[in-house]
């Protein structure tokens, strides 16, 4: 039955994205002004913007082997970076934009013998990066409330992530510890009870390890900030006339947004994100869907079949 609901829920994701991706091409744009867009797209800025890809494949690679550090586990920093584009290989047909984790919930469990302890580590790796994204996105609604009158909806990222949050951190408040030690286990409910109450207090260990979170939390800072200039180079690359300053405020607010699984890895909801954002600024819808066919989509083709190579030579 979960497997029904899960299929059912890709099928549903796929319509919302295929529908929202036909509306702008039916009503607002024409495949010939995304080829022309694309064309006048300059060389250099698309290169430096792509290159930042490597340094933040680095800095991901070192926040998560910081925290599994954290649990007495050592892994090489080079098997964490493959481990980091195989998982993009994957994350190019899985229907969510953290598919991909599962991959490297096996690669850590390799070294850690555990995969609760490995889906752990790469939770609380993905809640220091969603953290960063909800500090950047409420200073960024704060100093640009002009931004989030034009666009109404980039304040839903904010509850929505703070909710996200505060769930997370109930269960992982000592009350809800004593509630679930209470709760009555039979059978398969049990086993799955005892899972639950590991996978808590593996989490836990990071309320003691004060310090590798707070330098993966340094880290994560890091790495938004050089998504960021990812995504300002491109638009140097488009000649989009946004302020540089511009893409700090609402860059983690569209990131945030795309956390929210209503489409397939963000596709169409990211475009119209994209065309009602940059249109502010004047810039032709064609021009801010080729931003993302290329910052987004082609960039992580490559690096997809980058992890993709990576994963066939595996042994």
């Amino acid at each position: 039955m979960s497997r029904r609901k899960r299929f059912l829920s890709s099928i549903v994701k796929f319509i919302i994205s295929i529908s929202i991706i036909a509306y702008l091409l039916i009503k607002r744009i024409s495949l010939a002004d995304i080829g022309q867009a694309v064309q006048n797209a300059k060389v250099f800025w698309l290169v430096l913007s792509f290159s930042l890809h490597a340094l933040g494949l680095l800095i991901s690679a070192k926040r998560w082997q910081i925290l599994i550090q954290a649990q007495g586990d050592r892994v090489p920093l080079g098997f964490l970076s493959k481990s980091y584009l195989v998982g993009n290989f994957f994350n190019l047909f899985l229907p969510t934009r953290f598919g991909g984790d599962v991959v490297r919930i096996f690669d850590g469990s390799r070294y850690s013998r555990s995969l609760i302890k490995s889906s752990a580590i790469v939770l609380v790796e993905r809640l220091t990066g969603i953290i960063i994204l909800l500090f950047f996105a409420l200073a960024a609604s704060l100093y640009r409330l002009d931004m989030t009158q034009d666009i109404p909806f980039l304040w839903v990222s904010i509850p929505v992530g703070f909710t996200g949050l505060l769930l997370i951190a109930i269960f992982f408040l000592p009350f809800s510890g004593r509630i679930l030690a209470r709760l009555p286990g039979l059978g398969k409910t049990d086993k799955l009870k005892a899972k639950i109450i590991e996978f808590r207090n593996i989490v836990l260990v990071y309320k003691r390890e004060k310090k590798a979170l707070s330098k993966a939390l340094f880290w994560a800072f890091l790495l938004q900030i050089n998504v960021i200039l990812h995504y300002y180079f491109a638009g140097k690359a488009f000649s989009l006339p946004v302020p540089p300053l511009d893409y700090f405020i609402f860059m983690p607010i569209v990131l945030l947004i795309l956390t929210i699984p209503v489409t397939i890895s963000g596709l169409g909801l990211r475009e119209v994100l994209y065309v009602e954002i940059f249109g502010i600024y004047g810039s032709a819808d064609a021009v801010a869907v080729s931003f993302s066919l290329i910052a987004d989509i082609a960039f992580s083709l490559i690096i997809g079949i980058v992890g993709g190579i990576i994963y066939a030579l595996r042994k």
